[in-house]
């Protein structure tokens, strides 16, 4: 067996899932935002309701698809880590770079003359909800400790930049969640709202003037592995680029791999 055949292996129920143009379109539509089973199969008329919930499945096997019950709705999330972890491994490689820069070049241009249209919406409320389920092989203590005490050593960013000391959380319910910039300056994240060590903990931060961060940790032990499980809901007047940001640093599977080489070193 071949070193790259671990990896193989774990990727064909994504390419199962993906192999479904239903299924793309399913995950095309939790892209923008989980939606209740009904909701799927109002939107995707060409399939019955059982059709969807058996497509469904299939994803959620895979790992793409996160279940979330809300009262007596079951909301299905958009996991992405599987997806990221099967591009790094089939697409990246074999990804052409120079045709890379030029569809970039071209969406350019086209943008300059007027061939691609943008709306900008400013102050519309928004609420944007973020699934991620991940696995490491390590610890929940482990990775407790890396995720409320190490952020520097895995997060690639803070609002001090260079100046930015430690981020600390303090640990009990009310602690403060900050970076300390030292001589007493600083940014606060927020406040720790729950705290059961190793297990779970929560916070909730302001991002901007009127918008409002929850988010959960869930660490489950399987075996050697521990599930990671993070709920994120941003809630407030916010612009398209600014949900697009909460997006992009709120999405724990994005720093997947640098967090997977703290705690597992």
């Amino acid at each position: 067996m071949t070193a790259a055949a671990p990896a193989e292996e774990a990727s064909q129920p994504v390419w199962r899932a993906l192999a479904s143009p239903f299924r793309r379109q399913l995950l095309d539509e939790l892209g923008r935002g989980p939606r209740t089973t009904a909701e799927l199969a109002a939107a995707n008329q060409d399939l019955s309701r059982y059709a969807v919930m058996q497509h469904l499945g299939v994803l959620e096997e895979a790992g793409l698809v996160v279940v979330r019950r809300r009262g007596r709705y079951r909301y299905n999330h958009l996991n992405p880590a599987p997806l990221r972890e099967w591009y790094e491994r089939w697409v990246t490689p074999l990804a052409d770079r120079t045709a890379g820069e030029l569809l970039a070049l071209r969406r350019h241009v086209e943008t300059e003359q007027g061939g691609a249209e943008m709306t900008i919406e400013v102050d519309e409320v928004r609420v944007v909800r973020i699934e991620n389920e991940l696995r490491f092989r390590a610890t929940p203590d482990r990775i407790f400790r890396a995720m409320t005490e190490e952020t520097l050593e895995w997060f690639p960013t803070s609002y001090g930049e260079t100046r930015t000391k430690a981020v600390v959380m303090e640990p009990r319910v009310g602690g403060l969640h900050y970076e300390d910039w030292g001589d007493g300056a600083g940014h606060l994240y927020g406040h720790v709202t729950g705290w059961d060590p190793p297990r779970a903990w929560s916070t909730r931060g302001r991002l901007m003037p009127g918008t409002i961060l929850d988010t959960e940790y869930e660490l489950v032990p399987d075996g050697a592995e521990t599930i990671v499980r993070v709920s994120k809901v941003a809630v407030g007047p916010m612009s398209p680029e600014e949900a697009a940001s909460i997006y992009k640093y709120g999405d724990v599977s994005n720093f997947e791999a640098a967090l997977r080489a703290v705690v597992e070193r």
